[in-house]
């Protein structure tokens, strides 16, 4: 079976406003087919942003392009944080536990987490009205079944 590559991981579908900020050079061959914009622009802001993906190491760094793109993603846009693995060699005050709450603010949650490479992880957020919510009913079940 093959490896899965960066693309699927991060479930790209083919998204037309693209946003992907950051990006090290370790990964960038992966991204080489796609077209895409590196900073957030009066137009990529007008059309709204489908598929975006950040790379930030620190809590300063994040909070700054957060600021900048959480305001231009399209309702149900995917959007990706990266930052440094713990095991990486890059000095970060960020990870996958907390320093989230930056995006919270923006009406975001964290949905999922993938690893990118040796070096990277990424953080999907989705708006938190699209998540689905969970009754107290479903997670008395879901304690009880398991």
């Amino acid at each position: 079976m093959a490896l899965e590559t960066i693309l699927e991981k991060l479930q790209f579908a083919n998204e037309k406003n693209i946003l992907i900020q950051g990006l090290p050079s370790s990964v960038e061959k992966h991204f080489a087919k796609l077209s895409f914009n590196k900073s957030v622009t009066p137009l990529l802001r007008s059309r709204r942003i489908d598929f975006s993906l950040v790379f930030a190491v620190n809590r300063k760094q994040l909070t700054d392009i957060v600021n900048d793109v959480a305001p231009a993603m399209q309702g149900e846009g995917k959007f990706w944080v990266a930052y440094p693995k713990v095991s990486s060699k890059i000095a970060s005050d960020l990870c996958r536990d907390e320093n989230w709450s930056m995006i919270c603010a923006h009406g975001y949650e964290p949905e999922c987490q993938v690893v990118l490479d040796n070096v990277w992880s990424a953080m999907r957020f989705k708006k938190a009205e699209l998540q689905p919510k969970i009754s107290s009913r479903s997670k008395k079940v879901a304690v009880l079944e398991a």
